[in-house]
This record gives C-alpha cells, structure tokens and sequence, in this order.
C-alpha cells in the first residue's frame, strides 16, 4: 500500500506545445513500448478505480479532491490524492487471462504510450530529473500519455507525487511544457472518472 498525490488533465486532441516540449526533450511516442490496461468501471464511483495490467492487479482509491485551484497562468485543476493497492497475478491465472485476451464487455482495456519523466530531490536539496522506469524513494513524474479506449484517441498530461515525502517543485515548469495554451479544471479528473464517461 502506498500514497500519492496527482494532478491530470485529458483532451480528445494532442496538444502541439506540450508535443513539441516533450520531443525537444528527447521525449517521443514513437520511443516508448505501448502497453495494454484493462480497467474495471464501477459506475457512479468516480473515487475508485481497479486495473489489471502487466500481471498486477491495483486498486486505487480517492482520498480528497482539492477545490479548483490556479497552478500558474491558464492552468487550473484539481489535486487527488490517492491510496494504492497492488496485488501481483500468477501468469497462469485464468481469470486474469479471460479479462485480457478474451471478449469481455465489462473490463475496458485502455491502450497507454506514455512519455516523460520523474523528479527527484538529490544532494543539498538539488531537483534532478532522471528517466521515467527509475524509482526514487520519493519524487514527481512528469507524464503525456497516448491513450486509445474502444476505437478513439486521448490524451492525459500529468503530475505524480509519489513516495513518503512530498518533493516541492517549482510549478512553472508547466508553463514552460504548454506554453502559450491552456489547461482547464473541467479536464482535470483522474482515470477512474474519466473512464466512467464509457
């Protein structure tokens, strides 16, 4: 079990700064291995979300959602906070294999490419950023994910708090990835709320 503090947006359109910040970063779609989750919705539970991927099982529950709040300049959204489970699945298990390979109608796979990063805190309280699949004790990951549900594309941008301890980092660093564009509250929801839209 463990914590973390979240912060995402979604957008049925890529958006070209925060694409082109990424790619300039040596941060591209077409270098990252795409990856299937299948998610369990439970309708009219916005607060808790169940997944089954990469033979784990994770359960993860909202704790509070923040009143809207304003990050930096055009960008307003809402702070989760989170409390996660996670159970690993036997590869031979049938149910696990029945929900991912064959047709079922209750478990939405979710197709993810994502690209980004985590930061950390190192010597004399220095931010370093290091490759997404590292694992600190205690950071933020930077992310823009593709995601393909049923036959549309999406888009989710976010912040991740993980670990004991809460890094402090400079917000702005969101400014300088959408630049010039907007990040509005209506989008900000996490995955459990965002898949009960299907």
């Amino acid at each position: 079990m463990f914590k973390s503090k979240e912060i995402r947006w979604f957008n049925s359109n890529e958006d070209p700064a925060i694409s082109a910040w990424f790619e300039e970063n040596g941060y591209l779609f077409e270098n990252t291995e795409a990856r299937i989750d299948h998610y369990l919705p439970l309708k009219e539970k916005e607060d808790i979300g169940i997944k089954l991927g990469e033979n784990n099982i994770e359960v993860k529950q909202r704790l509070s959602r923040s009143e809207k709040e304003k990050l930096v300049s055009r960008v307003k959204g809402y702070f989760e906070e989170y409390v996660k489970w996670s159970f690993s699945s036997a590869e031979d298990d049938s149910l696990a294999h029945e929900i991912t390979e064959g047709d079922n109608y209750v478990w939405i796979p979710v197709k993810k490419e994502r690209i980004g990063f985590k930061l950390t805190e190192i010597f004399n309280g220095e931010i370093k950023r290091i490759k997404i699949d590292e694992f600190p004790d205690f950071g933020c990951q930077v992310e823009y994910t593709r995601i393909k549900v049923k036959d549309d594309i999406y888009y989710t941008f976010a912040l991740e708090w993980f670990g004991d301890k809460e890094l402090n980092i400079d917000l702005s660093i969101i400014k300088d990835i959408i630049g010039e564009n907007r990040l509005k509250a209506s989008n900000s929801m996490g995955y459990a709320e965002f898949l009960n839209k299907f």
